[in-house]
């Protein structure tokens, strides 16, 4: 798209890639449902995916209804990281431990026919962004 800022092309691939990892999960469906909690319509967030400048409200409404590693993801060109405000302590560990376990099983599963794929390493790279988010929350950064 012509005139648009290397960050802003930036975001605008980094949405498009959270768009397909949704859809790829719950369907077209689940970017309606997307945009039905952020008040807007699916084909802007579609348009924004695509590179149309992202209005700075709805950027904070999508990381605010995004999974936390898809939020994290989505702001992941900056030094920017979301940190949860709820949640006991004891919580947190649990579910960083959780997160790291199940990390690894699926690495190991991944492994079970002796390769690692393209695939493999895309399925691998989307959970270890879901346990770094996890332990992110633990410690507080």
């Amino acid at each position: 798209m012509a005139g648009i800022s290397a960050s802003q092309q930036n975001l605008a691939d980094r949405l498009a890639e959270v768009v397909r990892k949704i859809e790829r999960a719950g369907g077209s469906e689940a970017v309606h449902d997307l945009a039905r909690k952020v008040d807007e319509e699916a084909r802007d967030i579609r348009r924004w995916a695509r590179g149309t400048t992202l209005p700075g409200h709805v950027l904070v409404a999508l990381l605010d209804e995004l999974p936390r590693h898809y939020a994290d993801f989505l702001i992941g060109g900056t030094s920017l990281r979301l940190v949860e405000r709820d949640g006991a302590e004891t919580a947190c560990a649990v579910r960083a431990m959780a997160a790291t376990a199940t990390f690894a099983a699926g690495v190991a599963r991944r492994l079970e026919d002796g390769e690692f794929c393209h695939r493999d390493d895309a399925e691998s790279k989307d959970e270890a962004r879901e346990t770094i988010t996890m332990l992110q929350s633990y410690v507080g950064e």
